[in-house]
């Protein structure tokens, strides 16, 4: 009798041909395939956000801000036809809360140090820049005017050469601000990880080339900064309408970000539910955010500040540790409401060394005093303070204009952006002068002004259909358009 073993083993080594599918498998396959899909799109679509009533909305989400808008989304900066999508990004929930479909990866180019051969998407109309070295990014609105109501028309355009050349780069799939939906704000920390915001919030870990779309329960992203390996963002209970996404705020909360971890968290401290009361007269005032590159008690921590809309300086490590109150600004430069940016009107806080020999950075000020009727000119005072408690007047800026945003650099530079041009010192705001322009200041000023180096700038116009951005290579002293288009 032979051993059963061997007859198994003798049919485990024996080659087995695999039966054929019945015909039609596949196809029926296939199908079933497609059904689910369909049905996982609908059921993405026919989600909604939660919403969260109450001025401390906030401090009521349950412990963090998770990842949400679907498995990700993205579309080329280039025009052209793209593979079929929803026509919008996003639908409308109950009491007029924003849900996000489920967006699939799509093709194309992400941030980078070379050109990536994808055009810019003519028209380009640039709202925000952001830059790491002579390598940078700018979010704005393009294609066709007026049918971004059908269209993803939100782009981005990169730059490896800081800003003498331009390339598409993908971007978000939604539209410019209108209330409670959009974006037109951009921060990246690195090559790799960025953020679109204000109001909506979008993430990217791949350089641009797909975007998330975050879960904010109902609130809105006025203001957002990176450093280190976190971001951080302000925000915000609003119900402004248009393009005006951050005015009439009731409540600000800070929450902080890992790079990569999409988790939102809620920043401990006295940071959560800030009322927008108590600053200038009129409509509720804002809140701004600024990182420094260390303090005088501490020049290799880098620290954080949030200035209230009750004119409350507070700061806090940016290791998403507690955060604490530093100081209160002069009672002449609280914030006033909210500019376009998000960014308040009347109060730009910055922050630089006062000399390139400085131990830390010391926190500096612009406050707008009273207008000149009929002129088109506002009296200006700067304030600078080493620990955000004690403050001094070191200045006053050109009346020329009205503030809308402030930078400063190691060595003692300050610029100022107005609604006329750009001022800027280099004695830490105690002497200013005029800014030239290569081609005169554009109409209607600026809404943003940073400075990278000490020598390196750049500048967005408040007007963003001159689709251009500025830089300058000598402090500020001088300033050079630079069209985002496809040309060099």
């Amino acid at each position: 009798m032979s051993d059963p073993r061997d007859e198994i083993d003798a049919w485990l080594d024996h080659d087995v041909q695999p039966l054929q599918p019945p015909p039609g498998a596949f196809e029926r396959i296939s199908t079933r395939a497609r059904r689910r899909k369909r049905g996982r799109a609908i059921m993405g679509a026919a989600g909604v956000l939660a919403v969260i009533a109450g001025v401390a909305v906030a401090p009521q989400i349950a412990s963090a801000l998770r990842p949400g808008g679907g498995p990700g989304g993205g579309h080329p900066a280039a025009s052209g036809t793209l593979a079929p999508r929803p026509t919008r990004g996003a639908t409308r929930g109950p009491g007029g809360t924003a849900s996000h479909s489920a967006t699939e990866i799509l093709p194309g180019s992400s941030l980078s140090a070379t050109t990536s051969g994808e055009p810019v998407p003519s028209g380009f109309l640039p709202t925000s820049i952001t830059m790491i070295g002579d390598i940078g990014a700018v979010i704005g609105q393009a294609g066709t005017p007026g049918h971004c109501a059908t269209q993803y028309c939100t782009s981005l355009a990169g730059t490896s050469d800081y800003g003498s050349s331009w390339y598409g780069v993908s971007a978000p799939l939604t539209g410019a601000p209108r209330g409670d939906t959009g974006v037109s704000q951009l921060r990246f920390l690195n090559l790799s990880d960025g953020w679109a915001f204000g109001p909506q919030l979008w993430v990217t870990s791949n350089g641009g080339a797909s975007w998330h779309n975050e879960q904010t329960y109902g609130l809105r992203v006025t203001d957002l900064e990176t450093a280190g390996t976190r971001a951080f963002a302000v925000l915000a209970s609003c119900t402004g309408t248009g393009s005006d996404y951050a005015a009439d705020c009731t409540s600000f909360s800070l929450f902080s970000s890992l790079a990569g971890s999409r988790t939102w968290l809620p920043v401990p401290g006295p940071v959560s539910d800030l009322t927008a009361t108590g600053g200038r007269t009129g409509p509720a005032a804002a809140a701004s955010l600024v990182i420094a590159s260390g303090t005088a008690a501490d020049p290799g921590a880098p620290t954080g500040y949030l200035l209230a809309p009750s004119g409350t300086l507070l700061s806090g490590p940016l290791t998403g540790a507690a955060w604490k109150v530093a100081g209160q600004v002069p009672a002449a430069c609280r914030p006033g409401a909210a500019q376009l940016s998000g960014e308040p009107a009347g109060a730009q806080l910055a922050s630089g060394s006062a000399s390139a020999a400085a131990a830390g950075s010391q926190l500096l000020l612009s406050c707008d005093g009273a207008a000149s009727a009929g002129r088109g000119s506002q009296a200006k005072t700067i304030w600078a303070s080493a620990d955000g408690a004690h403050w001094h007047q070191v200045g006053a800026a050109p009346g020329s204009g009205t503030a809308t945003s402030l930078a400063a650099a190691d060595g003692g530079l300050v610029v100022l952006a107005t609604t006329t041009g750009i001022d800027y010192s280099a004695d830490s705001g105690k002497t200013w002068q005029s800014a030239a322009f290569s081609a005169g200041a554009p109409r209607g000023g600026f809404s943003y002004v940073g400075m990278t180096t000490a020598s390196q700038g750049v500048a967005v116009p408040a007007d963003a259909s001159l689709g251009e951005v500025f830089s300058t290579s000598d402090g500020g002293q001088s300033w050079t358009a630079s069209p985002v288009s496809g040309g060099g």
